[in-house]
């Protein structure tokens, strides 16, 4: 409950010949207003249903004023050669909600964030090589997502361990974690290590065209990959190669296929913390403003399952990092939360193996990489080897699904894994 809120009902309360006037109505019922800004879920657990209904009021208020928004928002003019000013007309348009939603009324410099706003936009690759291209309804989606994501980025990036203990998120994590035997305690030694929230990884869930760009990224061109660089690879790294390979029945070439397809054998850059991004993915959602109605509903069901994997996610991770006494504002990811050279997603965590025998599987450790590729593989099916080979091909991708569910992603792995099992065998 903002200020606003809270003097307009003391001003509703004090009115002349209002019987809550009396002192003895009067405190009680301050106090439950102040009480339920502190401890909301606290409060609402205690309510009929009917007052639980009034309590969640805010948030039909708020999707009746987001629908009428994309109403107003999907039928503007563009122009293109003038983005400053559209951003500006969508920024002002969209003020209120965005205040009333992220409750920003007292704090909220306007003229500041909407040159943070311009300065982030006008900076973004990704969409001034892309905005000749796109029609007017991306145009206008793509720079009102901006404009939260920016609001977000500036307001609410900071993060509170106490604040957080507060959210139904925390409970849950503290229930779940609870069964196996982890307490609060040291839950909150390594969420305590984490400052801030990360909302650029929100940016690609909504963002237009992500899942067609996926499919070009996953393009190849087998003459273009460095298969010396590979054969080394394998020569450096061949004893625990061939101690997966043996003891989970995974080819060494299908492992160092995916170690290169992934982070580029550990080369690849992971700029971000899982705990950030998946912290942010919990907490927060953006509603991408779509023009046509079945699609905002279908990104709110993506939402709301986006929001229950990152929770999960983030139990995950809780007990891998507790567990595998790892440093938690070390632990680096990929802007989705995949974790390590092996990219996994923190749900499937418990497939992490410790393969240089320091009792300890770190996937930033490409030992401990190698040794969870293959038991990940074996785990979901491939329980027995098979030559690469055209005959045993179709078999070997559907189990190369399993570790990533993009067909085109598969066939770049097999293909490379046959070239490198040739290059060697010469």
């Amino acid at each position: 409950m903002n200020k606003a809120e809270k003097f307009l009902i003391i001003k509703l309360l004090v009115k002349k010949g209002h019987a809550l006037t009396k002192i003895s109505y009067f405190i009680p019922i301050l106090i439950i207003i102040f009480i339920t800004d502190i401890f909301p879920q606290e409060f609402r657990n205690l309510m009929s249903p009917r007052q639980k209904y009034l309590y969640e009021y805010r948030e039909i208020y708020l999707s009746k004023l987001r629908d009428s928004l994309n109403t107003e928002i999907n039928g503007m003019e563009v122009d293109k050669k003038d983005i400053e000013e559209l951003t500006k007309n969508l920024y002002y348009k969209t003020l209120h909600y965005n205040c009333y939603k992220y409750r920003l009324t007292d704090i909220l410099d306007t003229m500041g964030t909407l040159d943070f706003i311009r300065t982030e936009l006008s900076g973004n690759d990704y969409f001034k090589k892309r905005l000749e291209k796109w029609p007017d309804h991306t145009v206008l989606e793509y720079v009102t997502f901006s404009i939260e994501l920016n609001i977000l980025k500036r307001y609410l990036s900071e993060f509170r361990l106490e604040d957080f203990k507060r959210t139904d998120i925390y409970k849950t994590i503290v229930e779940r974690l609870g069964k196996d035997s982890i307490n609060s305690a040291s839950i909150d030694s390594v969420f305590i290590r984490i400052k801030k929230l990360g909302f650029e990884p929100l940016h690609f869930y909504y963002r237009p065209n992500s899942i067609e760009e996926q499919y070009k990224a996953d393009k190849f061109d087998l003459k273009k990959f460095n298969f010396s660089e590979m054969v080394k690879f394998v020569n450096d790294h061949r004893e625990v190669l061939e101690m997966a390979e043996s003891e989970y029945n995974v080819n060494k070439e299908i492992i160092v296929a995916v170690l290169r397809k992934e982070t580029d054998l550990g080369r690849y850059p992971l700029k971000y913390n899982p705990f950030e991004v998946l912290l942010s993915q919990s907490l927060f959602a953006i509603e991408n403003p779509a023009s046509d109605t079945s699609d905002r509903t279908n990104n709110l069901k993506r939402i709301s399952r986006l929001k229950d994997s990152a929770m999960n996610s983030l139990c995950n991770i809780l007990k891998y990092t507790i567990e595998n006494s790892l440093d938690p504002s070390e632990t680096k990811s990929n802007f989705v939360g995949a974790v390590g050279f092996t990219q996994f997603m923190p749900f499937n965590l418990h497939l992490a193996r410790d393969g240089d025998g320091d009792g300890h599987a770190d996937l930033m450790n490409m030992d401990d990489a190698i040794m969870s590729i293959a038991n990940f593989l074996n785990y979901n099916g491939w329980n027995k080897y098979y030559e690469l080979k055209k005959s045993n091909k179709n078999k070997i991708v559907r189990h190369i699904l399993r570790y990533n569910s993009s067909d085109s992603y598969c066939e770049a792995v097999y293909e490379i894994a046959a070239e490198l099992h040739r290059q060697i065998s010469k």
